[in-house]
């Protein structure tokens, strides 16, 4: 191993305007060890200070996604610590303030699937491959017997996790696995795209908006919809952007947005 490689950083930041871009760097295939979980965990707590962060979007460095954690650390004394950081890991995703944006080409098994599972969005290549094939080792995903049910349904998370195969990024779009597929080149594209539209709403209100979705998960209709009708008049409406956005609407021009 050169010494570039040796010193380069297992996760790699780059802030630009109101995005954080983290990627995986442990190239080729960026399997997950403790320390590069916890390394990400410290940097999601870190970007998500900033009060105008708007996204942070999570890829890959080298031919892959990430091929899932390390099975040398999936064992004897390390077996504990490794689940302990996983499990920080997909919570700080799933109750991250901004929507977090994954971005998978070529593989995203076992833990990579997990992360891509726990993201808001995914963005897929149509070719790269996805799933958790853990079965096959005779252990199991434990985020993913979480996760899967809520996206793709109960049976097909059943066929995802017993059978271990994964499936096309093209497949994974169609049954809920991943937000959208496109050909690998059109990957960058299909990013900006979608990180314009975030960008060309209040931050306040999508903070409020994607708080409101997590919240919900796990409260029955009745109690959900009471809770966010009191996040809607208490916080929500109040905030100068929804004053800004209903006036602009009323006065038939576009709204200036402060982002508070």
């Amino acid at each position: 191993m050169s010494a570039d490689r040796a010193e380069a950083p297992l996760i790699r930041v780059e802030e630009r305007e109101d995005v954080a871009y983290l990627t995986l760097n442990r190239p080729p295939l960026n399997v997950l060890t403790i320390a590069m979980m916890r390394g990400l965990v410290d940097v999601l707590d870190q970007v998500c200070r900033a009060p105008a962060l708007r996204a942070v979007v999570l890829r890959g460095q080298g031919r892959a996604f990430s091929a899932g954690v390390d099975i040398g650390e999936h064992q004897g004394e390390t077996l504990r610590p490794l689940l302990d950081a996983f499990h920080v890991l997909v919570l700080r995703l799933l109750h991250s303030p901004v929507p977090v944006v994954s971005v998978v080409h070529g593989v995203a098994l076992g833990g990579g699937c997990e992360l891509a599972a726990a993201s808001d969005l995914v963005l897929i290549a149509e070719d790269a491959r996805i799933g958790v094939p853990e079965i096959k080792l005779a252990v199991f995903p434990p985020a993913a017997a979480v996760l899967f049910p809520r996206l793709v349904g109960t049976h097909r998370a059943l066929e995802l996790i017993l059978t271990g195969e994964p499936v096309s990024g093209a497949e994974a779009a169609r049954i809920g696995l991943a937000t959208r597929a496109v050909p690998a080149v059109e990957l960058d594209a299909a990013l900006e795209s979608v990180l314009a539209r975030l960008r060309a709403t209040s931050a306040a209100a999508l903070r409020l908006a994607r708080r409101a979705i997590v919240e919900s998960l796990d409260q029955n209709v009745a109690a959900a919809l009471e809770h966010l009708e009191r996040v809607q008049v208490e916080e929500l409406i109040p905030s100068h952007d929804a004053q800004e956005g209903l006036r602009a609407f009323l006065e038939k021009r576009a709204p200036v947005w402060q982002h508070r």
